[in-house]
């Protein structure tokens, strides 16, 4: 990773290039992901391209575009009929798929903070560096990411620890979790507070790391993951409830 990586993940998923304004597409896809975040919508109701074209005031075609990358992202789901609807988070399977995330960070960061042999300490170094200067730089970015793009730059540092522990397996297989919680896991980057706190106990886990103190880096993240976990589950679980009382409000 370079220095700039991260920061410039982050810019790079925001929603208006610098010096310009968003696209009609742009505006429609944030303010709707924002309501669907934040359980606005009932899970039945479909959304419907003209009544959000006129909501917006826009022509169909960005609102056809939005919702092709919400869809894409997992918060609206297709239905039979080829209409689309609020996708409610599934947390069933959130607990096992944590439990294993669990064991895989706990065996990147044991590996990475050991200094075996296929340990990458100068990837670990940069690692660091990386996320230092992110911590420095937050007061100026905070205000120009859509927070719950957090969550790809979260994913970075843990495939990038997982990365210099030297356990290809690791990478692999927690690629894949991410992918499968990614829906669930962007509620936990919803408050700037929680974005802060992340920053911070990244820094405290990769500076443990790259210390060789093998127990302090591995509870560390466990404490880390298991927050995270329930955050994640407390802020669905709210999301979840707004969503059906919407629903049944007959208003």
């Amino acid at each position: 990773m370079s220095p700039d990586s991260v920061r410039s993940l982050l810019l790079a998923g925001r929603s208006a290039p610098a010096g310009g304004a968003r696209s009609a597409a742009d505006r429609v896809h944030d303010d709707l992901r924002r309501d669907l975040l934040a359980g606005l919508l009932p899970y039945g109701e479909r959304l419907v391209e003209e009544q959000l074209a006129e909501r917006f005031a826009t022509s169909r075609t960005p609102v056809r575009e939005a919702l092709r990358r919400l869809e894409s992202d997992g918060h609206i789901v297709r239905d039979p009929a080829g209409g689309v609807r609020p996708n409610p988070p599934r947390v069933s399977s959130m607990r096992d798929i944590y439990a294993v995330r669990f064991v895989l960070e706990d065996l990147a960061v044991t590996l990475a903070a050991g200094g075996g042999d296929r340990t990458d300490q100068p990837a670990l170094l940069r690692l660091r560096e990386d996320w230092i200067e992110l911590r420095d730089t937050w007061p100026e970015l905070r205000d120009q990411i859509e927070w719950p793009d957090f969550v790809h730059a979260d994913e970075s540092f843990h495939l990038g620890l997982a990365r210099a522990s030297g356990n290809r397996a690791a990478v692999r297989y927690l690629r894949d979790i991410n992918e499968r919680i990614r829906v669930l896991r962007i509620h936990d980057f919803t408050t700037a507070d929680r974005i802060e706190a992340t920053i911070a106990e990244h820094l405290e886990i990769v500076d443990a790391a790259c210390a060789g103190e093998v127990a302090t880096a591995t509870a560390l993240m466990a404490t880390h993951v298991e927050a995270s976990a329930a955050v994640v589950e407390s802020r669905v679980g709210e999301l979840l409830a707004r969503m059906f009382d919407a629903e049944e409000d007959p208003a």
